[in-house]
């Protein structure tokens, strides 16, 4: 994972450093646009033409960013529909698992509405103007940068995939309108052959957050998602090429201890990055082995 490490990057201290071991940390993070860059190790496996999936294709990621640090209202809506509008259509398919970086996400406009929100509206509209070809809502995570664009990653594979949701937490597409006018479009998990692909996960029960200020506690509680997640697949908790998104730079020392005890080596990446919910301090993504 050395290849993920900013060199200019300065230390957090040697608490996380010694728990993190092979793990790439990023307490200055920013998308750019660039998958090999962007994303955890397993995506580049998965497109590359030497791993054969269904008909002896491989998978395919298609990547787009537009500057949108200063947009806000409807503008930032057009802009997320148009990203998404452009990965979609360059697909050859629906996609099975997407990724979006917004900086500032739970900022507010002058309506009152979070960026998150927005973007929300935009992906939903996207997502309506190729119902032909998504017909599954993919997996998602969406979570906040120190950079200025949006960047959409899409991932396809030709395998077929079913959408997985977690017993205890409501369908994101189901939300209320406490989360805005209209719900963030995204399952909780993709299930591709025995492969499940881990949405962006936190510490939400029902559609609450749960442990607010609390980060162990949030920690505990989004891997008790993940684990109800697997087993709702057919899986197990045995998760691989976990990477964690912190919200507090101070709360990564912390979270890598955490994640160390839990996953392991399989503990690849720990990104500073805003959550989407001004409450939640960490979401968790990964992927695991089903039946």
């Amino acid at each position: 994972m050395a290849e993920n490490m900013e060199s200019a990057t300065p230390r957090l201290s040697d608490e996380p450093l010694k728990a993190l071991q092979s793990a790439a940390v990023s307490p200055n993070w920013s998308a750019v646009g660039d998958p090999l860059r962007d994303l955890s190790p397993w995506v580049h496996q998965w497109t590359s033409p030497t791993h054969q999936h269904r008909n002896g294709h491989h998978a395919v990621v298609v990547s787009r960013a537009a500057a949108a640090d200063e947009l806000e209202g409807e503008r930032l809506t057009e802009l997320s529909r148009d990203l998404f509008d452009a990965v979609l259509a360059e697909l050859p398919g629906g996609p099975c698992r997407v990724w979006a970086f917004l900086p500032r996400p739970t900022d507010r406009d002058r309506d009152f509405l979070e960026r998150y929100m927005r973007f929300n509206a935009g992906r939903t509209a996207a997502y309506r103007a190729h119902d032909a070809r998504v017909h599954t809502i993919p997996a998602g995570t969406c979570v906040g940068h120190a950079g200025p664009m949006l960047v959409v990653h899409a991932l396809w594979t030709p395998e077929e995939f079913q959408a997985i949701e977690n017993p205890r937490q409501r369908p994101a597409y189901l939300y209320s309108s406490r989360f805005g006018p209209v719900p963030p479009a995204f399952t909780r998990g993709a299930r591709v052959g025995r492969t499940l692909l881990a949405s962006g996960t936190a510490s939400v029960v029902g559609e609450d957050s749960a442990h607010d200020g609390n980060v162990e506690e949030q920690f505990y509680e989004s891997c008790r998602n993940l684990d109800a997640l697997a087993h709702a697949a057919g899986g197990t908790d045995l998760w691989r090429d976990v990477c964690i998104y912190v919200k507090h730079r101070e709360d990564m020392p912390v979270v890598a201890r955490l994640a160390q005890k839990k996953f392991g080596a399989e503990f690849t990446r720990l990104v500073h990055a805003a959550i989407c919910r001004r409450e939640l301090l960490v979401e968790i993504e990964g992927i695991c082995n089903v039946h």
